[in-house]
């Protein structure tokens, strides 16, 4: 949450005398700016976030990497400030930072260049550079602003004691959570992308305004402040403090991304996620600071330590038996950690000449454990493992500083404490015995959240409930990795291939995505959510057999290939280079498959609209990020796109299996507009599971060309006419209805 950094505030616990009717109109420009430079940052993730997903998809890690793009430019900017802080005064401060403003704005308003489209071995890092491309200067001088503004604010009277210190970073926290609110119920709604960049641009225009006065009333000293140079201070920051400070800011923003990513109900719901966690974390900080110095923390500090022994387990559980469930539990989770982390930051700046240095080490914390969620873990660990680590950390935190959390009682009883020592540390790995032995995941729960959080508040001794929080997170890591396992973590979704009953299957997080047969006869036969009975098979069955060239938007496993025939030939488009080495070494419906096949990577839409108009029969969007489509393929303009390259007589297909979201009235209503009619077809799973429940969508452009398929099996039938239509300016995000 390093996005409101420039709110931090400055603790003193020196009298405050009540200041004069001056001193609060001079204040007043202070709490203004605050407020909007933090409304300006938070509003700028989901506005990236929209403004790159035609071409990097609506993935969960799309968000998560505009939020860590936006926590590095604050961090750029705190840095600048603290650079600034030293080497100038106040008013050549002022003076540089309104050049900056000004420089800045040449770039305004954002737009995504045409050279933006993903490329090379690391999509993430290549849109951080497109990001920075797109808004780094700005941004990171908002954040060079609010650092700035903050050392400013203290020569007021109004911004001595620790009541300006907690008005500055309840407005700050105050205007991040405000426009995130706003985003999807008023922004969205009254502009697409070109306009919302236009309204920033506006918005970062009345901040310039604003820090040039706050610039006037420090440098100038209008009546009610009284700024003068700083005197040195004899007090030196130890390194072991800084840490402390960095360990704190790195908890709750390494949470927020990691959680995002843990959240993959589909991607509407993870982008609605995302903004809701990202607000949890500002009113967490917003809350924290007032009652920095309330008993209530140290409880809080108890209560996140004591969890983070069963959250991993629970929240790991929760997320495949009871998802709904698990985006309230997060949103606690990050609320929590976010409430203890930041209340005891607020309680640690004690020297005020070292409060740049404080803004600079808090934002450094916050982009590193951002980097850390979206780049270093899942490099380093190759699956969704931030979320369990960032918990885990939690555990560590009554081993910082001078308030260590009261753990409990002693244990009276000779030989007591021990016992309970070796129960805390062995009993998360009884528990994950008996749930491995038993295959029952609700009695780890079950017994975790019962037992261990009686021994652990019978001990006084934090290490040892780290240590066990940690042999808990160990044991749940080893036990996401089945035998033999492939991983792959990319910026379109956390890809594993794994042996499981018979099958070799392929899975996206929790989303299954297919599996096949890996020998024998039967490895050729289309299963899952393709399956013959189906009604893809209904599709190929009534246009397969008459259409020599087909295509076919996602790979997966490449099973649509297993209904080619000699003869045909199927091109598959897929923008992630790492599906396509999935597909092509660890399956084989591609080599098994008699039609020929090409593999054409990019973007679909981009690559389908080089093609000739009336190239296929057939075009079969498979494409899947999580458990949704990418929203970019749904929209008006893709859907005209898709029907450009169809023959006279063609029809699309639409693959909408989605256990949380029904896409199915969005999808017809945005036909509808298109002037294609549409029919939907729903597939049930069998009773030994070869076959999955599907839901697919067959658009033509007349009723006739869809009579082969409406008189089949009786499967097809007319979709609800309830639905909005999707447009590449109007998404829908954020919102499943406009």
């Amino acid at each position: 949450m390093g996005v409101a950094l420039e709110a931090a505030p400055y603790v003193d616990t020196g009298k405050v005398d009540h200041p004069p009717s001056a001193s609060r109109v001079a204040s007043a420009p202070f709490l203004l700016l605050v407020a909007v430079g933090a409304g300006l940052s938070a509003v700028s993730v989901p506005m990236l976030a929209t403004m790159v997903f035609p071409g990097f998809g609506a993935a969960p890690m799309v968000w998560c990497a505009c939020l860590l793009f936006v926590q590095a430019m604050v961090c750029v900017g705190c840095c600048c400030a603290h650079v600034a802080h030293r080497l100038l005064g106040v008013r050549a401060q002022v003076c540089v930072l309104a050049a900056l403003l000004i420089i800045s704005a040449v770039t305004l308003p954002f737009a995504v260049p045409a050279w933006s489209e993903p490329r090379g071995p690391a999509p993430v890092l290549w849109l951080l550079l497109v990001l920075t491309a797109v808004a780094g200067a700005p941004l990171s001088s908002v954040g060079m602003a609010g650092s700035l503004v903050v050392g400013w604010h203290r020569g007021t009277s109004r911004g001595t004691g620790p009541v300006g210190g907690v008005r500055l970073c309840v407005a700050g926290a105050t205007g991040g959570v405000l426009t995130l609110m706003a985003y999807p119920f008023v922004i969205e709604s009254i502009a697409d992308p070109a306009g919302q960049a236009g309204w920033w641009s506006a918005g970062y225009a009345v901040f310039a305004v604003l820090t040039l006065v706050c610039g006037w009333v420090a440098g100038f000293r209008m009546p009610g402040c009284r700024l003068s140079p700083s005197a040195p201070s004899a007090r030196r920051v130890s390194s072991g403090r800084r840490a402390r400070r960095l360990f704190l800011a790195f908890v709750p923003s390494a949470l927020v991304p990691a959680a995002i990513g843990d959240v993959q109900a589909g991607s509407a719901p993870a982008f609605t996620a995302g903004l809701v966690l990202f607000a949890a974390g500002m009113a967490a900080m917003a809350a924290a600071i007032p009652i920095s110095r309330a008993r209530v923390v140290e409880r809080c500090l108890t209560a996140a330590a004591v969890c983070s022994m069963v959250l991993p387990w629970t929240m790991y559980v929760a997320g495949w038996r009871a998802p709904f469930a698990a985006l309230p539990l997060t949103v606690a989770v990050v609320g929590l950690s976010g409430l203890v982390c930041y209340a005891l930051l607020a309680g640690d700046l004690r020297d005020p000449s070292h409060l740049s240095e404080f803004l600079l080490v808090v934002s450094l914390g916050g982009a590193l454990g951002a980097a850390f969620a979206v780049v270093a873990g899942p490099m380093v660990f190759g699956c969704d493992a931030a979320l369990p680590v960032a918990v885990t950390a939690l555990a560590v935190l009554p081993l910082l500083g001078d308030r260590r959390a009261d753990l409990g009682v002693p244990v009276r009883w000779p030989g007591g404490t021990a016992l309970v020592k070796a129960v805390v540390m062995g009993g998360p790995l009884v528990a994950v015995g008996v749930y491995l032995t038993l295959g029952e995941a609700w009695l780890v729960v079950v017994v975790m959240m019962g037992c261990l959080p009686w021994c652990v508040l019978a001990v006084r001794r934090p290490q040892v409930m780290a240590t066990g929080a940690a042999l808990t997170t160990a044991v749940l890591l080893w036990y996401q990795i089945p035998d033999d396992a492939v991983r792959e973590r990319t910026l379109f979704g956390a890809y594993q291939v794994h042996p499981d009953n018979g099958w070799r299957v392929l899975s996206d997080g929790r989303t299954l995505h297919g599996y096949q047969y890996p020998s024998g006869p039967q490895r050729t036969m289309p299963v899952s959510y393709y399956g013959r009975p189906g009604p893809l098979g209904d599709l190929f069955t009534a246009y397969g057999d008459h259409s020599a060239r087909l295509a076919v938007v996602g790979l997966g496993t490449g099973v649509v290939a297993a209904y080619g025939r000699p003869g045909q030939r199927m091109d598959f488009y897929e923008a992630d280079p790492a599906q396509m080495d999935i597909a092509t070494e660890r399956f084989t419906y591609l080599t098994d498959s008699s039609a020929a096949i090409t593999l054409i990577g990019g973007d679909p839409r981009r690559r389908l609209a080089q093609r000739p108009a009336g190239t296929y029969g057939m075009v079969v969007v498979d494409a899947f990020t999580t458990a949704t489509p990418p929203l970019h393929l749904l929209t008006r303009q893709a859907l005209e796109t898709f029907a450009r390259a169809l023959k006279p007589g063609g029809v699309l297909a639409f693959h909408l299996t989605n256990p949380h979201v029904d896409l199915v009235p969005s999808l017809e209503a945005t036909a509808r507009a298109t002037g294609l009619t549409t029919l939907v077809g729903y597939g049930q799973a069998d009773a030994g599971r070869v076959y999955q429940a599907s839901a697919w969508v067959a658009a033509a452009r007349g009723a006739a060309d869809l009579t082969a398929l409406a008189a089949g099996t009786g499967r097809w039938q007319a979709p609800a006419t309830d639905g909005s239509v999707r447009t590449d300016a109007h998404p829908g995000l954020f919102t499943s209805s406009r």
